[in-house]
């Protein structure tokens, strides 16, 4: 919520990271919940249905972060070439 106030996370980040944390605490509160949401796509153990949704979570966080990554490397390469035009120009001056 902090870094929400403090505009860090944008508002679906914010939905993400508050229902991962209504997800950790409901399952060990709820056991069955799992196992009744299992049922529901048809999977085995509700155990299961919890390391799907996490594998699918991280990859979902490892696309974001690979963005960012991106992003900042596309922000750097413009920044030194800027820099280095300008410092190049100044040099053979």
């Amino acid at each position: 919520m902090l870094r929400f106030k403090d505009n860090k996370l944008t508002r679906n980040e914010l939905l993400f990271w508050m229902m991962m944390c209504v997800a950790v605490i409901t399952t060990p509160l709820i056991p069955n919940l799992t196992s009744r949401v299992s049922n529901l796509f048809g999977i085995g153990r509700g155990m299961d249905v919890v390391v799907y949704l996490s594998i699918v979570a991280l990859f979902y966080l490892m696309f974001r972060l690979y963005v960012k990554i991106e992003n900042i490397h596309k922000e750097v390469t413009f920044l030194v070439r800027k820099i280095a035009i300008t410092e190049g120009g100044k040099k053979k001056k």
